[in-house]
């Protein structure tokens, strides 16, 4: 998923009963986590 101030991409793990999450922020660590936490929900939510 993309946006204009950040993106991220999920995964699952190839050998682990978990997925990983690839994200950047262009507006900094705070952001970030956001992001982060928004990713977590979305793929929790296709998954669950």
């Amino acid at each position: 998923m993309t946006t204009e101030n950040a993106w991220f991409a999920a995964r699952p793990s190839g050998t682990e009963d978990v997925y990983k999450i690839y994200a950047e922020s262009f507006k900094g660590p705070e952001h970030l986590a956001q992001v982060q936490q928004a990713a977590r929900e979305v793929v929790n939510s296709v998954i669950a």
